[in-house]
């Protein structure tokens, strides 16, 4: 079964995206984005827009790197890998649940990708 990123860590530990998985890597819930425009005034309607459901295998979370996330308490996206950047999870409050990522997991996922300030940098195109 394919896994994709976890957009904290970058690690392959996420079966369905947007679905509430948590990575065992870094713990960060995989939260859907559900947002809302403002209620247009004459029609009554309003825009929908859904994030982090994109099966694409090059989805970053740029999209939603500001945004809190319910699921993990509020955190955005970018302060969760700046934590794990520094801490090894997303969380110091789950440092015990999070483990060493298997070798599976770490499958595709290059050396010369990085987590910098908190943004997953894709350094060099990743192959098959």
């Amino acid at each position: 079964m394919k896994k994709f990123r976890c957009l904290c860590c970058g690690y392959r530990t996420v079966d369905v995206r947007g679905e509430f998985d948590i990575c065992p890597i870094c713990f960060w819930e995989d939260d859907l984005y559900i947002l809302f425009d403002d209620i247009e005034v004459k029609t009554g309607t309003s825009s929908v827009f859904i994030y982090n459901n994109s099966e694409s295998d090059s989805y970053d979370g740029s999209d939603i790197i500001d945004i809190p996330s319910r699921a993990n308490h509020l955190m955005t996206l970018r302060q969760g890998r700046i934590n794990f950047r520094k801490n090894g999870v997303c969380d110091d409050e789950f440092k015990k649940y999070v483990r060493f990522p298997r070798s599976s997991e770490m499958k595709k996922w290059r050396e010369e990708n990085r987590i910098i300030d908190g943004e997953l940098v894709f350094l060099k195109a990743e192959k098959g």
